[in-house]
């Protein structure tokens, strides 16, 4: 038997290079390489790369999808089943909306791979996929699966090794796909089997794909003694109620901790308590957070969201300011974004708020379109607004501005290597992005008259 796995991409342009940080390895991928019985031929083609070879003989195709891969998805699975190949698909969209997947594929996974793909392969081999199967694995620990990260030989990626430790998040934001899809649910692997993991990895840059990787603190702290012999650099997503635990964050600096990604979203008190955050201002104010972070050495990944409804044009100018400010190593500055399934999505939709209530399937949507209309202004300055803050964060006046931090940023030679390439790599993904086809090819012309036509305020 033969299962081609596909990564699919976001959108493409032919001829075209693929946005250089959207290129990291798809650890889910390996994860269902590894559930797969070592007698079944694996093919991968992963989408941001390389062009699928629909015509290739294959006995089942499976696809992994997110929300804003999911109209290149559900294209891909059409060219397959027009060949009468049958597909399964899984991920957190066809886990938030399995009704929606079911319309373009043979079979959806709903929840987590590892108590029902070995079913799915079964019935594969029998020709008897079910319309879908649903994971029961909501409690307990997380089962390891030795990822079969052979698949990515050959291929250019990022040069971060992707590890995961834990799934979901115990917080239940009104705007988050993976609160919609979890339910406020968090499981963790056993730190043994995640240390073998870190230890069979040829790269010394970590990348924990963890929802949030500082869930369970105490469990961190053990997870975070038993990898620092290890001496590998990591970076990772967390709550900033980390600050709250002076000892996790000596532990993190000494297990090599190089950045942490932290959703501090908004500086208005008011927009925190409507997104279920605010206790992320309880304890202290985020420049006291801040403070502690770069003490112990760690740069930060600050994503910033605007759109809700005490956002103001005010608002834009002074989270800039106080991003440099702070000599944030990174930041992003996104749009508020309804993933379905979602809280807010709900409430956006009953408000009659949603401009295309499916807007992630929309035929000519782009990376930057605003799917919702703001109270404050409107989707068109919202989007604006957005890219206009990032092009000014990683120039390059604020990137060497942001650079005089010898505590965090820039406290040895390979920690400034690591500031400067992300930020120049920034600088060019943030104008690489912008107006990137969601779910279409298209040729650069296309892509050039869509840049013109938003110029112009011509686009709908």
């Amino acid at each position: 038997m033969r299962l081609t796995l596909i990564q699919p991409s976001i959108g493409k342009i032919k001829g075209g290079k693929y946005v250089d940080s959207w290129q990291m390895q798809p650890l889910a991928i390996a994860v269902i390489a590894g559930l797969t019985p070592e007698d079944v031929e694996i093919k991968f083609y992963d989408d941001r790369l390389d062009e699928i070879p629909y015509d290739e003989q294959t006995n089942l195709v499976a696809i992994p999808i997110e929300t804003y891969t999911a109209q290149r998805a559900y294209n891909i699975s059409k060219e397959f089943r027009k060949r009468r190949v049958p597909v399964v698909m899984g991920g957190i969209h066809a886990s938030l909306i399995p009704e929606e997947a079911a319309k373009h594929t043979d079979s959806v996974i709903i929840g987590d791979a590892e108590d029902t793909w070995g079913t799915v392969m079964e019935d594969a081999r029998k020709g008897t996929l079910q319309k879908t199967y649903r994971s029961k694995a909501t409690t307990g620990m997380l089962e390891h699966v030795k990822p079969k990260r052979d698949l990515f030989a050959k291929k250019k990626y990022i040069a971060l090794e992707m590890v995961e430790t834990g799934r979901g998040c115990p917080f239940y934001c009104e705007f988050c796909a993976i609160a919609g899809s979890f339910k406020g649910n968090y499981r963790n692997k056993e730190i043994k089997n995640i240390v073998a993991d870190i230890e069979s990895l040829k790269g010394d840059l970590i990348y924990f794909v963890d929802d949030n990787f500082v869930s369970r603190i105490n469990r961190t702290k053990e997870l975070c003694k038993a990898i620092a012999p290890l001496k590998k650099k990591w970076f990772s997503h967390g709550s900033i109620n980390m600050t709250n635990h002076r000892e996790l964050l000596r532990l993190m600096e000494k297990s090599g901790c190089a950045n942490i990604l932290i959703g501090f979203e908004s500086l208005n008190p008011k927009n925190l308590e409507a997104m279920g955050k605010s206790w992320t201002v309880v304890k202290r104010n985020y420049s006291e957070s801040i403070s502690m972070l770069r003490d112990h050495g760690i740069t930060i990944y600050a994503t910033f969201v605007f759109g809700y409804d005490y956002d103001t044009l005010e608002d834009f100018d002074r989270t800039l300011d106080f991003a440099i400010e702070q000599k944030l190593a990174l930041a992003a500055f996104n749009h508020l974004v309804p993933y379905p399934g979602t809280a807010l999505y709900n409430r956006l939709m009953s408000e009659g708020r949603l401009i295309t209530p499916n807007w992630w399937i929309k035929p000519d949507y782009k990376f930057g379109e605003v799917a919702f209309r703001p109270k404050n202004f409107s989707a068109e300055i919202l989007a604006e607004k957005c890219f206009e803050c990032r092009t000014k964060f990683y120039n390059s006046g604020s990137i060497f501005k942001r650079m005089i931090d010898f505590k965090a940023n820039c406290k040895n030679i390979n920690q400034s290597l690591i500031y400067f390439s992300a930020n120049f790599t920034s600088y060019y993904g943030v104008r690489q992005r912008q107006y990137w086809p969601i779910g279409d090819v298209i040729s650069k012309e296309e892509l050039a008259t869509t840049e013109a036509l938003n110029e112009l305020g011509c686009q709908d």
